[in-house]
């Protein structure tokens, strides 16, 4: 199982509750439905507030590394980072086992 872990910031002046926000989540949790590699997934915006916290975060598993590899390159998952590159700043890890 490999899991990938997304970190986004929004950018200054694009507030959790804005129109781009709202609707790159949407985009986001709709995702399983529309790409079979995915096996867990869990994302939502931050609910501590804190300077050094992250706006969104997302948690999620693959079976295999070739898994998460066709993830990254599916054409939703394209369409769900290009809502997101505009408006927020991105950290991701991943972690094998």
């Amino acid at each position: 199982m490999i899991t990938h872990v997304v970190l986004l910031k929004l950018k200054q002046g694009v507030a959790a509750d804005s129109a781009a926000a709202r609707a790159a989540h949407v985009a986001m949790s709709e995702l399983p439905a529309k790409v079979p590699q995915i096996r867990t997934w869990q994302c939502g915006f931050n609910t501590t507030p804190d300077v050094c916290g992250w706006d969104y975060v997302l948690v999620s598993g693959f079976d295999s590394r070739e898994a998460l590899e066709a993830y990254f390159v599916h054409p939703e998952h394209l369409k769900v980072v290009a809502l997101w590159e505009p408006i927020s700043d991105l950290a991701f890890a991943d972690l094998d086992g």
